[in-house]
């Protein structure tokens, strides 16, 4: 992302935990209680220290323009049918990650969340896969389909080392704890 990009995440989520701080000193006052229970209103207590839903909730709606090209592979699979009689059925099938029998596989970028296809053959007008896991770095945390191999904790490391240290701290971390495919 880019560097103003950066400090603008980064003072939005300074200012949300601000307010989650200023909100939690509100409600320890009486008089706001006692308005809440004379009002019925109820209140949903915001945890200051809780900085991956303080992110998730800033990132719901903040664009990053330019990224560092880093991917997590997400999801292997490959296309299989049955065939009956007068009835053709295909279906697809989800394998490890870096298993030769996966014809297609799906890549996420961490800071955009954008994701892209790409193939085993030049058949779809999709990127090869040899030709975009050379071109860009592609991690492979887990090396399974399942919970996105791992996409979401990628997401959040980076995110969060970002903030507190820089970009390029960020970028050393997950490319050190994290294989690459």
């Amino acid at each position: 992302m880019k560097r103003n990009e950066l400090i603008e995440l980064r003072e939005l989520v300074n200012n949300e935990i601000n307010r989650r701080k200023r909100i939690k000193e509100l409600l320890s006052n009486d008089l706001i209680q006692e308005y809440l229970r004379i009002t019925n209103t109820k209140f949903e207590e915001l945890d200051d220290s809780n900085i991956k839903e303080i992110l998730e909730q800033m990132l719901s709606s903040f664009e990053i323009t330019k990224t560092n090209g880093i991917y997590v592979c997400t999801s292997a699979y490959y296309i299989d049918c049955d065939i009956c009689y007068e009835e053709t059925n295909y279906y697809s099938r989800n394998v490890n990650i870096n298993s030769e029998y996966a014809e297609h596989r799906v890549y996420t970028d961490i800071e955009s969340g954008k994701t892209i296809k790409g193939h085993k053959e030049d058949h779809y007008g999709r990127p090869l896969m040899r030709d975009f896991e050379n071109e860009n770095i592609i991690l492979n945390p887990y090396n399974t389909s399942n919970n996105r191999n791992g996409y979401d904790e990628v997401k959040f490391d980076f995110f969060e080392t970002a903030i507190k240290d820089g970009q390029t701290k960020a970028k050393k971390l997950v490319l050190s704890k994290y294989p690459r495919i």
